[in-house]
């Protein structure tokens, strides 16, 4: 089993590794990414970065569920400042600091079949990095920032307040 497991790995890395090969062909410079973006479960879904103000970076960050009755909807967006930034031929690295605030409004049925809505709003202060590689010809960048947050949560008109420590990661394609 174990040695199954460490084949697997090794072909995954000799996959990867001979896709970006291709590195030296492909731009990684590139001004617009798509992908998925998440801090927690409450706050995450499809993502839009612009990187074309470099080294000033927006993101927006958006999901739209509905579920028979439930439904769970979350806008994000972020502004990030780029203390470091390095190129490379096969890599872009970046370090950076990030401002970013999130509403969510969600309505689920509990357990006594009573409608519950709540609504947050939610902001904080992130440091994160972004690496950006080649992977079959496409850019494709894995970023993991932590941060400070803070905000309001409403659950039937009654307010409550909300402070923590937060996790984030997401990967982008580049286009």
């Amino acid at each position: 089993m174990l040695r199954s497991i460490s084949c697997l790995i090794c072909l995954c890395f000799i996959f990867t590794f001979s896709f970006s090969a291709q590195a030296q062909k492909t731009d990684l410079t590139k001004s617009f990414g798509i992908g998925l973006q998440g801090a927690t479960p409450a706050f995450g879904g499809i993502s839009i970065r612009y990187t074309g103000l470099a080294p000033v970076y927006l993101q927006t960050v958006g999901r739209f569920i509905l579920n028979g009755q439930d439904s769970d909807h979350m806008l994000g967006a972020g502004v990030s400042y780029a203390i470091f930034d390095h190129q490379s031929r096969w890599i872009i690295s970046r370090l950076y600091f990030s401002l970013e605030g999130g509403w969510r409004d969600k309505k689920e049925q509990d357990l006594s079949q009573e409608i519950v809505k709540s609504t947050t709003l939610a902001g904080g202060l992130a440091f994160g990095g972004e690496l950006v590689f080649s992977l079959g010809g496409i850019p494709l960048g894995l970023n993991v920032e932590i941060g400070q947050g803070f905000g309001r949560k409403k659950i039937r008109s009654q307010p409550k307040d909300l402070a923590g420590v937060y996790l984030g990661g997401g990967i982008h394609a580049y286009f």
